[in-house]
């Protein structure tokens, strides 16, 4: 109706005629002959002059039959740009149809995946999606339920290529196997609707630990997550209560997960120290601190005792144990964290140190620390340890008499009950068996005091009173138990001089000046008169010269001086100055060798040895 009446018929004989010779598809030809139209249509109006009207009415009609021909030309040809997007969105069509046939899964109120939330009706919670969807959350630690001979599926979709896809699975009910794999998106629509096929596994595992799966590089497109409870053959399926897993999706790589764990037969140094106070039947328990997030990090102890194994996760411990309440950190109650109760159970604390009361005597206890990192809440299984809380083993001194006692199998705790005969001052000498250091505590009626032994140490007392019982105590950490096999004591009276009288805080040395390729001379604080021998060893490696130490091995010297030593040297030492050091000279030594010299006294048949000491010849002298 807008057109003027002397429009040419031309144009629509030119648009027809394009139509039937074009070797286009309809969609394309439909723009050609839109184009073609307009064209004409600027040609008649430049050709009549002034007559605008023709070109308002014209052009909006043209451009409208341009963009209408276009969009049915795009939906006839295709986009071959919007190819990647089509095939992520068929997998979510086909995700979405999936979970359709999974009725029992969906909450009440939405339908299907996608459908819009009732008006009124509150946001869903992260759980509630994902047990709408099955879909994962990144970073968001989500617990799902499995039935029992059932595969549970899950997934997630991977919005880009590049970063890493990390999966952590925490069994809380017992063993499961798990795979994952990556569902290759569909080549068109009519392939496969209504289905989804997982490609091979990338991964796959079967137990009851703590396991994760990292993807270095992921694809775009949805990865698919298989979860079954792993049953006894024999099981009643019908008698099996659902389990309990915990997914964590990140997409930060965790591959520090797995180095956390230290297993302590294979590490000499333990993760958990414990300190045990056996009067009060107490022990304490402590541990170093997080070496990652150590602010965000709190800790949980899982305490079983007998043939109870050890809980491999956290959320399987909460499942088993009784969880004991702990104070917050910084209350009043939190300087020393206390626990008063039964010590069996389960025990999360912020501080890193936990003492527990009420300890069984001759009962075996296992201890399995887990560290939570608060930001996520994922938890992993750092360390494990098994102790026996025995009662102190007591044994009974008397005058004269040499009792030893085998430390390793008491795990360091010994206590040794003396009697004095008479109201006279005592001395206790101390030799731990090995060389180490031990700790002495003397208690009784009226006296209370304590040394540290480093190789040996006499402990003197006042006079005692006659017809009570002392307690020595002895203790040594488990780290000098490594060293320190055994201890030996010997109670006398004050008359009595058994030992020579070594000084304890006095080291020999050399004088370095007078050191040639063949000998070397060391000087050494008098003992008294007594016989002083030195025993030689050749150092043969620098490792052996960078690990000795210098305390002595006090038990058994002369038994060890032919086997282990290359040559001895003694010498008689009459009433020698008490001001001045004694000297010694070494003879017969190589040019540029390292010894170990340990030089002791004897008196009446008991020798003592000074701190060992590591001399060196010159490597060449003037003639």
């Amino acid at each position: 109706r807008g057109f003027p009446s002397g429009l040419p018929t031309g144009i629509v004989y030119r648009s027809a005629h394009s139509r039937t010779r074009s070797p286009l598809d309809d969609g394309r030809r439909g723009v050609v002959v839109v184009a073609l139209f307009i064209s004409d249509i600027f040609s008649f109006a430049s050709a009549q002059g002034n007559r605008w009207t023709t070109m308002r009415h014209a052009l909006p009609l043209g451009f409208f039959l341009l963009v209408f021909v276009t969009v049915y030309a795009r939906r006839a040809t295709g986009c071959a740009f919007c190819d990647k997007l089509s095939q992520q969105q068929l997998q979510l069509r086909q995700l979405q149809q999936l979970s359709q046939q999974q009725p029992h899964q969906q909450q009440q109120g939405y339908k299907t995946i996608g459908s819009p939330r009732p008006f009124g009706a509150e946001k869903p919670t992260r759980v509630q999606e994902f047990n709408r969807t099955g879909v994962l959350h990144p970073e968001y630690l989500i617990p799902a339920t499995l039935s029992p001979g059932n595969v549970s599926q899950f997934y997630y979709l991977s919005p880009r290529e590049g970063p890493p896809l990390t999966l952590l699975v925490s069994p809380c009910s017992g063993p499961i196997s798990w795979t994952v794999s990556y569902v290759e998106p569909p080549e068109n629509a009519e392939e496969t609707e209504g289905s989804l096929k997982p490609g091979s596994p990338l991964f796959t595992y079967e137990g009851a630990e703590d396991q994760n799966f990292t993807i270095s590089k992921t694809r775009a497109g949805l990865y698919w997550f298989e979860i079954k409870s792993v049953n006894p053959p024999d099981a009643n399926l019908q008698n099996l209560t659902p389990g309990t897993v915990l997914l964590y999706a990140t997409s930060s790589s965790l591959s520090h997960i797995p180095e956390l764990y230290v297993n302590e037969k294979e590490n000499r140094h333990r993760w958990l120290r414990f300190q045990q106070r056996r009067s009060k039947r107490r022990l304490t328990i402590s541990w170093n601190k997080s070496n990652i997030d150590p602010h965000l990090s709190h800790y949980c102890l899982a305490v079983t005792s007998g043939s109870q194994p050890h809980p491999l996760t956290l959320c399987a411990a909460q499942n088993v144990l009784r969880v004991h309440p702990h104070p917050a950190k910084g209350s009043s109650s939190s300087k020393e964290q206390q626990h008063r109760g039964i010590p069996e159970g389960l025990h999360c604390v912020r501080q890193t140190k936990l003492t527990l009361h009420r300890m069984k005597y001759d009962t075996t206890y296992n201890f399995t620390l887990y560290v939570v990192n608060m930001r996520n809440n994922v938890s992993n299984r750092i360390a494990t340890d098994t102790i026996k809380f025995r009662k102190t083993p007591e044994l009974r001194l008397r005058t004269g008499h040499y009792t030893t006692a085998n430390l390793r199998k008491t795990d360091g705790f010994i206590n040794f009950h003396y009697r004095p005969p008479g109201n006279t001052s005592s001395t206790f000498h101390i030799l731990p068996c090995g060389g180490g250091i031990v700790r002495a505590k003397l208690s009784g009626s009226g006296i209370l005091t304590e040394k540290e032994v480093v190789g040996y140490a006499s402990l003197r007392v006042p006079p005692l009173t006659s017809g009570k019982t002392y307690t020595l105590r002895i203790s040594a950490t488990p780290q000098e138990l490594v060293r320190v096999s055994a201890i030996k004591v010997l109670a006398t009276q004050e008359s009595s001089a058994i030992y020579p009288q070594i000084p304890s805080k006095s080291a020999p040395r050399e004088y370095r000046s007078l050191r040639t390729c063949h000998e070397v001379t060391v000087g050494v604080e008098s003992a008294g008169s007594a016989k002083y021998c030195i025993l030689v060893r050749e150092l043969k490696s620098s490792s052996s010269l960078a690990s000795m130490t210098t305390i002595p091995d006090q038990c058994g010297l002369h038994r060890r001086r032919r086997s282990e030593y290359t040559f001895e040297v003694c010498e008689e030492k009459r009433s020698p100055p008490k001001d001045r050091a004694l000297p010694f000279t070494l003879k017969r030594l190589q040019p540029g060798k390292a010894y170990l010299l340990q030089i002791t006294a004897q008196l009446k048949g008991q020798s003592l040895s000074y701190p060992l000491l590591t001399v060196r010849t010159r490597r060449s002298c003037l003639p």
